[in-house]
């Protein structure tokens, strides 16, 4: 994950079919893409969103029995058209018209349901539909009418008229998000799978982007992810949502020379890491820190990962580290034990004292190497303790 990007290619043909087959299968999105669902109809009564679908999100997508992907089926039915007169040329063009119309239908009957599952992971009442009803030949004109799969929505039961003029832009962006991820998942299978997903949340709120999260860890356990964005402050929150033993976090910035700008790449590593090497340059003030956030990032996740109940206060940002250490070293299992080993609850608290709580400038100071040696291991150890439990 990034706080800023940059997009490199490689110009260069490549037959390695690993990487041809990757590409197929890629998934890419960005804020742009979604406003194919949505904005760039909004002169429009209806979302009509035929060639999004054919000619980008079910391009690549097979049927194995045919062995033809629907980007062949399309391209079998583009001009030149036959003249009227050719009467078996116009029959064999709407025979394969009549395929390509059964091949698209199939692939809307195996997208429906994921469209309907992933949106539902929004907690939105919104259900929606895909309504095609087939291309037609005309004769007359020599074109293929019908080219129409209009987006039809439904808010609590009810059909939406122009929805994408009366839904707000979060409820919008969830509808794109899941027709764009649910594509994804008919891809062809490949060995590399590629997802990543440029800055798509911004039109979401904090509590719709999280299921974002869940829904990666769910429907793509097998894709690498590449996940940026410009938000700093959502930056930090995935970090705190995602296990750090799967995921890589980066930051990219631009440096600038007399000539030309060049980009930096950061590479953002866990919190107890960074203490460690805080302490190895004896800057024991940052060392503190990062201990200290360490901690409570690591109770902060095992709340929530557990459900454990947290004091309430009314502002969140009043939230202090003893409201979620306290639920987790009186934690008990069924027989009435306490999960979490008396030992290191010790250490913890020993440590809180002096280095896990916030610290002013002048008690930094009087921090010896050895009290914060040891509270990386404490805090070490609790992590390691806590995967356990």
């Amino acid at each position: 994950m990034c706080a800023n990007n940059y997009g490199l290619y490689y110009k260069e043909e490549t037959n390695d079919e690993l990487i041809i087959e990757a590409s197929r299968t890629k998934g890419f999105l960005d804020y742009k893409a979604l406003l194919e669902t949505h904005y760039l109809h909004r002169e429009n009564d209806t979302v009509n969103l035929f060639d999004l679908l054919v000619k980008v999100l079910l391009a690549n997508t097979i049927n194995p029995v045919r062995e033809r992907n629907l980007a062949e089926d399309w391209n079998d039915i583009q001009p030149p058209f036959p003249r009227r007169n050719w009467e078996t040329r116009i029959a064999a063009l709407e025979e394969q018209i009549e395929v390509f119309n059964n091949e698209l239908i199939n692939r809307l009957v195996e997208l429906r349901p994921n469209v309907s599952e992933i949106l539902s992971k929004f907690g939105y009442k919104v259900a929606l539909d895909l309504d095609f009803r087939g291309i037609k030949y005309n004769r007359d004109n020599k074109t293929l009418d019908n080219q129409e799969i209009l987006l039809k929505v439904e808010l609590f039961d009810t059909e939406i008229p122009s929805h994408h003029r009366f839904l707000n832009e979060a409820k919008l962006s969830a509808i794109a998000i899941a027709i764009y991820l649910s594509s994804i998942l008919l891809q062809p299978e490949s060995d590399l799978k590629i997802l990543a997903l440029d800055d798509v949340l911004i039109g979401l709120d904090m509590s719709n982007r999280l299921p974002v999260l869940d829904i990666l860890k769910e429907y793509f356990p097998d894709h690498q992810i590449f996940l940026t964005t410009y938000d700093k402050a959502w930056y930090e929150i995935v970090k705190q949502h995602t296990d750090q033993k799967d995921w890589k976090y980066a930051e990219f910035y631009f440096g600038q020379t007399d000539e030309f700008e060049i980009p930096v790449y950061a590479e953002d590593k866990a919190y107890l890491d960074k203490a460690k090497e805080y302490l190895d340059a004896n800057d024991y003030k940052a060392c503190a820190i990062y201990v200290r956030t360490a901690f409570e990032t690591i109770i902060k996740q095992y709340c929530e990962k557990k459900d454990l109940a947290i004091k309430y206060r009314e502002n969140p940002k009043e939230l202090r580290s003893d409201d979620f250490w306290m639920p987790i070293k009186t934690e008990t299992d069924e027989a009435g034990l306490l999960l979490l080993d008396l030992r290191i609850v010790d250490k913890i608290e020993l440590y809180r004292s002096i280095i896990l709580n916030p610290l002013s400038h002048a008690t930094i100071a009087n921090i010896y190497r050895k009290e914060l040696e040891d509270a990386v291991d404490a805090v070490e150890e609790l992590e390691t303790a806590l995967a356990q439990v």
